[in-house]
């Protein structure tokens, strides 16, 4: 199972039953998505949850809003926009940029009309 879009379906879900289980699962999965690396600079070391487009900007609290960043990264960030911060960094890798940006893209839309219409048998 792949991390579900924010802390509230974990618990929709019945994956757990209080909040802060919910953000515990949500983050864990996150980190897990990226490997337990920071998305900009790799490093391992004090892993935190980096908002890519900034709350204070209007960035929603969605998964597919938020990266595995470590603390320096994070503090180093702020609340600059993502693109022109990470460009100007000494570690800028456009292998991690290219997947940071694949990581943004809303899900494919899902079929909606799963099942089949039933057939009349009744002629």
């Amino acid at each position: 199972m792949g991390p579900l879009h924010n802390p509230k379906e974990y618990i929709f879900n019945l994956h757990t039953t209080s909040s802060s289980e919910a953000k515990r699962l949500w983050r864990k999965h996150i980190k897990d998505s990226w490997e337990n690396k920071c998305a900009y600079c790799g490093s391992e070391d004090n892993l935190t949850i980096d908002h890519i487009i900034p709350q204070s900007k209007g960035g929603a609290d969605f998964t597919k809003n938020v990266v595995c960043c470590c603390h320096n990264c994070n503090q180093s960030k702020g609340h600059e926009h993502w693109k022109l911060w990470y460009v100007q960094q000494d570690f800028y890798s456009e292998e991690r940029f290219d997947k940071i940006e694949e990581w943004m893209k809303p899900d494919p839309p899902t079929n909606l009309f799963a099942y089949r219409p039933r057939r009349n048998n009744a002629t």
